[in-house]
């Protein structure tokens, strides 16, 4: 079958060209297909952080994602071995977590309301090109179309065809799991609904961070836990994550090997890199996401409205050569955003010293939260100052260990 535009995958990056083209481009939504290889609700793994950035893209849709069972998160503690300072993104609020199965089915559901096709469990198999667009060839027949959007994530195939450019892109990795909000083996030492950041195993390898974030299941308060290493930086690394994590949740009151342990890769933002080949465009995790904290959704849904406007320009020219697509995308706002977090995250990660961390978390706090509010996450509405009485981090930090953490078997992805 011939469509104007296949898009291929339909996580939040995915939804939101498709909606960005009903909103910018009605007559090309009309002519648009999105392949999904699973069904709604599918299972995705994603600590599910929404910063403010979100609404903003969501507003601009017509959307509000208050829609969708969430937490918000009261404060988010940025720390190193146990001092830090807090930090909000939101008028009243630091960021927004969501399950990103209810989230991208709510997305995917707006997408079908806007008349646009989502055909679920077709996954691609090859791709080809043809003298007037792409082939697709999945396991329920073969597609066609001008363009194809690659929304298919670090991995996904659609990326095959573009070439990677001057810079190829850093592969990251995130592990995560979920539990009770309250240990059955120890006494809640965080507060409800605040999450945190903590630096502390840089010096042993990590280059990024351990996280918790309050969230909730089918109503239940639990909690998300997990690390994030941006291996953006030729050093000596950890290793399997594994270890890791079992000292992040065991300075917590929790027993690794009481939950299941999930890992993914994520791709890293990177000017030098390549997001277009004629007839071809990428978005989301499949073009490049921020290396320092390793944030992938409010990119997603920005990556969405700056695809959609290259196509309609493509097809109102007659050109798909999307030779200004990376062009697009390094002057848009998020762009510029990420090439910062890109930058900032190798400065980061070169000084994983003790004495350099603890200078810019204990010493240099007001400074740092100035930088991250301002500078990296600088692209949506301001938000309000801190209160003159800050509170203090709820938790006690887990301690790096004082070398690297050995490799296992286990290694996740």
């Amino acid at each position: 079958m011939r469509y104007d535009v296949i898009i291929v995958g339909s996580g939040p990056s995915g939804t939101s060209t498709a909606l960005n083209l009903a909103r910018i481009c009605p007559g090309i939504a009309e002519r648009t297909l999105v392949l999904e290889r699973d069904s709604h609700p599918r299972h995705k793994l994603c600590g599910g952080g929404c910063v403010p950035q979100v609404d903003m893209c969501l507003e601009r849709l017509g959307l509000d994602y208050l829609e969708v069972p969430h937490v918000d998160v009261d404060w988010a503690h940025v720390q190193f071995r146990g001092r830090g300072f807090p930090l909000r993104f939101g008028k009243g609020y630091s960021f927004r977590v969501v399950r990103r199965n209810e989230f991208d089915a709510w997305l995917a559901d707006h997408v079908r309301r806007r008349g646009i096709e989502i055909k679920e469990e077709t996954r691609v198999t090859k791709l080809h090109r043809s003298d007037d667009g792409v082939e697709i060839e999945t396991n329920r027949g073969t597609f066609s179309a001008r363009v194809v959007v690659g929304a298919d994530g670090t991995s996904g195939v659609v990326r095959k065809l573009v070439p990677e450019g001057a810079k190829t892109c850093t592969v990251a990795r995130l592990v995560e799991l979920i539990t009770p909000a309250v240990p059955a083996s120890a006494p809640a030492t965080m507060a409800a609904d605040d999450a945190l950041l903590d630096f502390a195993f840089m010096p042993a390898g990590v280059q990024g961070y351990a996280w918790s974030f309050p969230t909730k299941i089918a109503g239940e308060r639990m909690r998300n836990w997990g690390v994030y290493d941006s291996r953006l930086v030729p050093r000596k690394s950890a290793g399997s994550l594994r270890p890791v994590v079992a000292e992040w949740m065991q300075q917590a009151g929790y027993r690794l090997d009481d939950y299941h342990l999930e890992g993914h890769p994520i791709r890293l933002f990177e000017a030098g890199a390549s997001f277009a080949a004629p007839h071809v465009v990428l978005v989301g995790d499949a073009a490049g996401v921020d290396a320092t904290f390793g944030e992938g959704i409010s990119p997603a849904l920005a990556y969405g409205e700056i695809a959609a406007r290259a196509i309609d320009d493509a097809f109102r020219r007659g050109d798909f050569s999307f030779a200004g697509y990376r062009s697009a995308v390094l002057k848009s706002p998020v762009g510029v955003a990420l090439r910062r977090r890109t930058a900032s995250a190798r400065a980061l990660n070169r000084f994983y010293y003790p004495w350099v961390q603890k200078l810019l978390w204990w010493r240099m706090g007001p400074l740092a939260r100035w930088y991250i509010k301002k500078v990296l996450f600088n692209w949506g509405e301001p938000d309000e100052p801190l209160p003159a009485e800050r509170p203090s981090v709820p938790v006690p930090a887990p301690h790096a260990p004082t070398a690297p953490v050995a490799s296992s078997k286990t290694t996740s992805r």
